[in-house]
């Protein structure tokens, strides 16, 4: 079975029949034990046999013969291979790699992939499980989150944040406009958490229970502007992108808004709306003393 991915690198899989079993209860599809060997083409168009194995940091592609002594001793710190079952090391990622081979598994039902699709959406990513989502996550699968592993011969558990991202991103452009947006514009609520306690509701006034954004990303209450003035353009991207639900986490908003390093960048704009919050809050609190400004 030949698989093609957003690489130019072709791989091959070749697994034994006793590897793989029908296993309903846990995926509603395919389960792939032992060993997971791949067959990657070098230029000079050899095959040379590599083995999927976890990380502390992700996971790697290791020789054949490491991979094997990693099957009969606990002396390594590689400690797994993958795809299968969930492990208990970097389970996201495992299920996630699982899920985009069935997907590129063209031997496996449309029902079968389906349901992979829709656990994995349940259980890893924790998103609702739906027609829309489905179409997202799969259209994220099969993207290039994954190349690293295949062109570099790693791959980081934080490159499921970016898949996730990818799929919010996905799912949102799928929702019908009308849906998406009232006659001025997005309507975000105050209660919008924004991670570690901090939430659109610290960056206004408290008599301000709804927020319009109109065209532009300009938002019609100027308090809210003028803290927003205090980030760049490309933080301020990171902000929106976690209070519409792009990202739920602000790795994944960076992430999502395109940060070549998202997990520095979405801590540091976590960092400086967060500093932003409480320097509002304390000139609220100047304006008007004796009161409490969250009353």
């Amino acid at each position: 079975m030949t698989i093609s991915h957003s690489n130019p690198t072709p791989r091959t899989l070749n697994k034994a029949p006793q590897s793989t079993q029908h296993d309903p209860s846990v995926w509603g599809g395919p389960s792939f034990h032992g060993i997971h060997i791949t067959a990657l083409l070098t230029n000079e168009g050899h095959k040379r046999p590599k083995a999927i194995a976890g990380t502390e940091s992700g996971v790697a592609l290791v020789d054949v013969s490491v991979s094997k002594r990693l099957h009969d001793t606990e002396k390594y710190d590689v400690t797994y291979r993958i795809p299968g079952l969930p492990s208990e090391m970097a389970p996201d990622l495992s299920a996630a790699l699982s899920v985009q081979e069935a997907l590129l598994t063209r031997e496996l039902a449309k029902e079968v992939q389906e349901r992979c699709v829709d656990r994995l959406a349940a259980n890893n990513l924790l998103v609702p499980r739906s027609d829309r989502w489905r179409e997202a996550i799969s259209t994220a699968l099969l993207g290039g989150w994954s190349a690293p592993l295949w062109s570099e011969g790693r791959l980081s558990s934080t490159a499921v944040a970016a898949l996730k991202a990818e799929a919010h991103m996905l799912h949102r452009q799928l929702v019908p406009v009308w849906r998406r947006k009232t006659r001025h514009g997005r309507v975000l609520s105050l209660d919008v958490a924004l991670g570690n306690g901090l939430s659109l509701y610290d960056l206004v006034a408290a008599d301000v229970d709804l927020l319009q954004r109109v065209a532009g990303r300009v938002f019609e209450d100027e308090r809210l502007n003028a803290v927003l003035r205090g980030l760049t353009s490309a933080e301020q991207q990171v902000v929106f992108a976690y209070a519409e639900g792009e990202g739920t986490t602000w790795v994944e908003a960076a992430a999502c808004a395109g940060a070549t390093d998202p997990e520095a960048f979405g801590k540091r704009v976590r960092c400086k709306a967060r500093r932003l919050a409480a320097e509002q809050r304390r000139r609220r609190e100047l304006r008007s003393p004796g009161t409490n400004p969250m009353a």
